[in-house]
């Protein structure tokens, strides 16, 4: 179909085709219930934020002049940086879904028509606009929530984020207009982050009771941006290929698929943004000092070149590693999260950087070819996975620890506990690696069995299965260093637990899914 046959006016538009559509299709439901669905998550939103308010606020109080570096952060400015830390990370899914996509039998049936396109395509625009201007306000409803900010400065903070969300769909729309990657929209959000960072490490005061009118303008002023973005895309929605739209409309179904069936590496494969084209050859420095060694490890050193190369050219992966040391030294900027919330939020860090290192382990599982391929016997290839991710999660585990440690004035005071960080730095690495293999290595259960009662109802037997494999492993990994995080004494106990521990799940993930070779 050409743009000449979309801007037809003998054929119907899109819209009078949706509203056609609407006409002679079945009602399953009246809009009353459309109605009780909208009073129930009004309603349980009410619920949940009135519930979550007092913790929010209370996890807004810190000490920001008691550290130097990141420790003199306000607990603000460190939850601003995580949220647009988070925030980059998503755009890529999102640029991969469209933003703008049909669902697959809107595709199917109303693509293949003659008409005008623009009314077609419309609507979903201004609903996924909609939905990023209220994620965006409820976003920084939480901030001034969590800041104790008084109205002004809040209603300021949510005309902020509001516009500043539709202004980042707008842009990944406008990439997807014209088919490529949004590379400013994703420059925009780091530029914003490492703002918020220098703001947080200058000692720049959150704004509380006073910047209400300058944040105010500056929403504003975003918002007429936004405005002026969609009166100029808005003519250009017409001339919408059909290809991006049934390619997202395809991976919009296998990622609902996907999720249905708790299968998340499979989500992951789908939502992630392929690796960037090598603009020159590596020089392969692992794969040249493995000439060194026996000829027997050769295959060792070449799977973790593999793997690195991986990893480079998949640059989120780094910021995914960032924003998992931001989670994990977050008690460091607050004084409201408690023992137990440390050590929960140093896991839940290391769990994020884990899920960053063990992209390789998961391209293994989905395409064992490049494995089976190696002179090498299934257990070493194995351990060669097991290389890369134990040196960034080793190097990663250093900076958590040591961090938390010096602010707590536990540093190190003679040459035995020296050794004993640096063995427990290390032990905990490599155990992450070892739940980064398990994680990627994963089998998938079998959900053809039938299901099982259970007190919230029905649920397929692999779905705990599914759902646990891999956070099991890196929770036992980082048991010991969750514990020094929040507040043991460093001991050699304490280490012993953790060469126990990554002994074992380090053996957990190389056993996990092997294949096995005559």
């Amino acid at each position: 179909m050409n743009a000449h046959d979309h801007n037809s006016p003998a054929l119907p538009s899109g819209r009078e085709l949706r509203r056609w559509v609407r006409a002679h299709t079945v009602r399953t439901r009246s809009r009353w219930a459309l109605l009780g669905d909208i009073y129930d998550a009004v309603l349980a939103a009410a619920v949940l934020g009135a519930m979550a308010a007092p913790y929010l606020r209370h996890l807004g109080t810190g000490s920001p002049a008691s550290g130097p570096g990141l420790a003199a952060m306000d607990p603000a400015w460190a939850t601003l940086l995580l949220v647009l830390m988070l925030t980059r990370l998503i755009l890529d899914p999102l640029r991969r879904l469209g933003p703008l996509f049909l669902r697959p039998h809107e595709a199917t049936w109303w693509l293949a028509m003659p008409g005008e396109r623009r009314g077609l395509l419309d609507p979903v625009a201004r609903a996924e606009t909609a939905f990023a201007v209220a994620v965006g306000g409820a976003t920084g409803l939480v901030l001034a929530v969590m800041a104790g900010s008084n109205l002004a400065v809040a209603a300021g903070l949510m005309l902020l984020g509001g516009s500043g969300g539709g202004l980042l769909l707008l842009g990944l729309l406008r990439a997807q207009l014209g088919g490529a990657a949004a590379r400013g929209t994703r420059a925009a959000v780091l530029v914003a982050a490492l703002a918020a960072l220098a703001a947080g490490v200058g000692g720049l005061p959150f704004p509380r009771r006073e910047g209400a009118p300058l944040l105010a303008a500056l929403g504003v002023f975003m918002g007429l941006a936004s405005v002026l973005w969609w009166r100029r895309l808005w003519p250009r929605l017409a001339d919408m290929p059909d290809a991006p739209l049934l390619d997202a409309a395809a991976r919009s179904l296998g990622a609902q698929v996907s999720l249905l069936s708790l299968d998340t590496r499979a989500l992951g494969r789908l939502l992630a943004a392929p690796a960037r084209r090598p603009s020159r050859s590596s020089r392969l420095p692992l794969a040249r000092f493995a000439r060194r060694l026996p000829r027997e490890l050769n295959p060792l050193l070449g799977v973790a070149q593999a793997d690195w190369l991986l990893l480079w050219r998949q640059p989120r992966r780094g910021l995914q590693l960032a924003a998992g040391l931001v989670i994990a030294m977050f008690p460091l900027v607050s004084t409201g999260i408690g023992v137990v919330g440390t050590a929960v939020l140093h896991l839940a860090g290391a769990w994020v950087a884990v899920l960053a290192v063990a992209e390789p382990a998961r391209r293994a599982w989905f395409d064992g070819g490049a494995d089976d391929s190696w002179p090498a016997r299934p257990v070493l290839v194995r351990c060669g996975h097991l290389l890369v991710p134990a040196m960034a999660m080793t190097s990663w585990t250093a900076v958590a620890v040591l961090a938390r440690l010096f602010a707590s004035g536990r540093s190190p005071a003679t040459v035995g506990e020296a050794w004993t960080v640096l063995g427990l730095v290390v032990a905990a690495g490599c155990g992450w690696a070892g739940a980064a293999l398990r994680s990627g290595f994963r089998p998938t259960p079998d959900f053809s069995l039938g299901l099982v009662a259970s007190p919230v109802g029905s649920l397929p037997p692999g779905a705990v299965e599914m759902l646990v494999n891999g956070p099991d492993a890196a929770a036992l990994a980082g048991l010991p260093t969750g514990l020094l995080a929040a507040g043991a004494p460093l001991t050699p106990r304490l280490l012993l637990a953790q060469l126990a521990a990554s002994a074992v799940v380090i053996t957990w993930g190389i056993l996990t899914g092997r294949r096995m070779r005559g």
